[in-house]
């Protein structure tokens, strides 16, 4: 019986790194896509910084910018950026140069920040992922027997 519910146990250890390593790698790949996709399609255009939303943690405060610009279609938009940044770098009534989707206006992001790429956060998730993926691959290792002396 022992036998039984250790290979059941491994399983189900394998099933959870597995899991686990999937949800890493699908947080990895949606964020570098949502980058990939904005840097490639986006447009360029001239906003205004009118304010910033403020985000409060635990230890930290995160700011992101709030933009007001036209589409190439003549429309206003206002928008959150998705990529934080120091109200003190850039004050509210700053003019940036950003890139906004042309089929979802409000996903924008400071033309700057764009540049810079995905940041680090894709790839520890990737990584993750990637140790989640080999930790489960232990688990479907067969069992050494044990000695009978």
């Amino acid at each position: 019986m022992a036998t039984a519910t250790s290979s059941q146990s491994r399983w189900v250890y394998c099933a959870f790194c597995l899991g686990l390593g999937a949800l890493f790698a699908w947080h990895a790949w949606s964020q570098a896509s949502a980058h990939w996709t904005l840097a490639s399609r986006g447009q360029r255009t001239e906003a205004a910084i009118v304010g910033y939303d403020e985000v409060r943690g635990r230890r930290s405060t995160t700011w992101y910018p709030v933009f007001q610009f036209a589409t190439a279609d003549g429309r206003r938009v206002r928008a959150a950026s998705g990529a934080s940044a120091e109200p003190a770098q850039s004050p509210a009534g700053s003019r940036v140069t950003v890139v906004y989707d042309p089929a979802h206006p409000a996903t924008v992001q400071q033309a700057s920040a764009l540049e810079a790429g995905p940041g680090v956060t894709p790839w520890i998730l990737g990584a993750m992922a990637l140790l989640m993926f080999a930790l489960a691959s232990v688990f479907l290792l067969p069992r050494k027997p044990k000695a009978t002396g």
